[in-house]
């Protein structure tokens, strides 16, 4: 199990710095990429907690960056008639341009990486890291903690 720590944090670090170095020239970093991210696969408009959640990042990052994004025009805030003071965060126009270019840029990408990973083992991958998140979730439940604090 060590090993396989050690191996997604290695392999956390290479992606941070690839997607850093893919989506520099669009004016995006990977924490930029990864919030737009979790906005375009949301089912509907997310309180900023809400996408710290999903991400497993804390709120205040979160925050940050979307407050980065909504003074750039990339990202809006709309009432949340859930929550008062938590509104929801929506791509604008100009977002969701940013963001496809960015996903234009990102499936070659993608692609070439899958070039010597079946898509069995892809799939196993994917279940065995979700699995092991889940079970990460539960213990920071248990300490009294979350993801998104």
């Amino acid at each position: 199990m060590t090993q396989l720590i050690l191996a997604i944090f290695r392999t956390n670090s290479r992606l941070v710095l690839r997607g850093d170095q893919l989506t520099a020239p669009l004016g995006l970093t990977s924490a930029r990429w990864q919030v737009l991210g979790s906005v375009a696969e949301a089912d509907s408009a997310r309180s900023v907690s809400e996408l710290a959640r999903d991400l497993g990042v804390s709120r205040q990052g979160v925050q940050r960056i979307a407050g980065e994004l909504v003074t750039e025009g990339i990202l809006a805030y709309q009432p949340n008639p859930r929550h008062k003071r938590a509104h929801l965060v929506v791509f604008t126009a100009e977002g969701r341009r940013l963001y496809d270019r960015a996903m234009a840029v990102q499936a070659p990408w993608a692609q070439s990486l899958a070039e010597t990973l079946t898509p069995e083992l892809i799939t196993s991958a994917t279940v065995a890291l979700g699995v092991l998140t889940s079970r990460l979730q539960e213990e920071l439940e248990a300490a009294g903690t979350t993801a998104a604090e």
